[in-house]
């Protein structure tokens, strides 16, 4: 009996020895986690996808931002040690610091949020792929936890699917005031069209839909309640006007003027039209900014 119990024990022991602990087998499924943020030509609109969570908001701030400078996204992310990303292709790493400003004193310097990529979503975006965007949404969940805004559960840091503004969304990326006009107090639909094209010259606009009962049926078919990042409206001649956008959901389209007109509800911008060029503030500088 003592002899079998003494094989025993040491088949046992061996069998231990053998398996990593508990944590040493997380950290080796941690290691199989693809930590790239962005590819050779940094940030890319298709990296953001919309697919459950009701924030479209939120990421059509961020396609906002990107579409009116990369360099400007690229500017908001430090590696997990402090050292800048902006013109690095490929950039990986597990923790990132995110530079952002807080919604609500806007005149404070700007704040850095840490994201981890082991907190990623495993619904939108990619969830196996490029992780900036991820990173974002992390942070924007983070600074509404220390200060709370619209759009963020602030007890849970969690999405509230029933609220959220573009307003917010720009403010946080871009540390300038923003602004809103109803659709309903433009003059005409050259001003609409006037307003809508300066997204062209490197300001992030967007525009936001009215709601199912009203919308208009059109081709391709607009969003009821729904946040579309501009990149441009372009006059074609012959009286056909195109205002291109990017919607959360992962398309682009390029939607006849008078389509925008009747189904827009309001656009959104930075108050005095802001071009997006890095720095753009003073102390705007990651190591400046209230650590969390």
């Amino acid at each position: 009996m003592i002899q079998r119990l003494t094989v025993f024990s040491l088949l046992l022991a061996s069998f231990v020895i053998a398996q990593p602990a508990l944590s040493q087998r997380d950290d080796l499924a941690q290691r199989d986690v693809y930590l790239g943020l962005w590819n050779e030509s940094g940030p890319d609109v298709r990296d953001v996808k919309q697919v459950s969570v009701l924030n479209c908001w939120a990421d059509a701030s961020a396609l906002a931002v990107l579409i009116a400078s990369t360099d400007w996204m690229e500017n908001l992310f430090h590696y997990g040690n402090g050292a800048p990303m902006v013109n690095t292709s490929w950039p990986q790493d597990a923790s990132v610091q995110v530079t952002l400003w807080n919604p609500n004193d806007l005149a404070a310097p700007p704040t850095v949020q840490t994201a981890s990529v082991y907190n990623k979503s495993t619904t939108e975006d990619h969830p196996d792929g490029n992780w900036w965007h991820d990173a974002i949404s992390q942070s924007l969940l983070s600074i509404g936890t220390r200060y709370p805004y619209p759009g963020v559960i602030a007890s849970n840091g969690t999405w509230d699917p029933n609220r959220g503004s573009a307003e917010y969304g720009l403010s946080i990326l871009t540390g300038y005031p923003t602004s809103s006009k109803l659709r309903a107090n433009y003059s005409d639909v050259d001003e609409f069209f006037d307003d809508l094209s300066k997204a062209r010259g490197g300001t992030p606009v967007i525009f936001n839909t009215v709601d199912e009962k009203v919308i208009k049926r059109s081709t391709p078919m607009m969003g009821w309640g729904h946040d579309y990042a501009v990149y441009n409206g372009t006059d074609l001649g012959n009286g056909t006007r195109l205002v291109y956008a990017r919607n959360s959901w992962g398309e682009t389209d390029g939607f006849d003027l008078q389509t925008v007109w009747e189904n827009t509800y309001q656009i959104i911008h930075l108050k005095e039209w802001n071009v997006l060029q890095w720095p753009g503030h003073n102390n705007t500088e990651a190591q400046q900014g209230s650590r969390r």
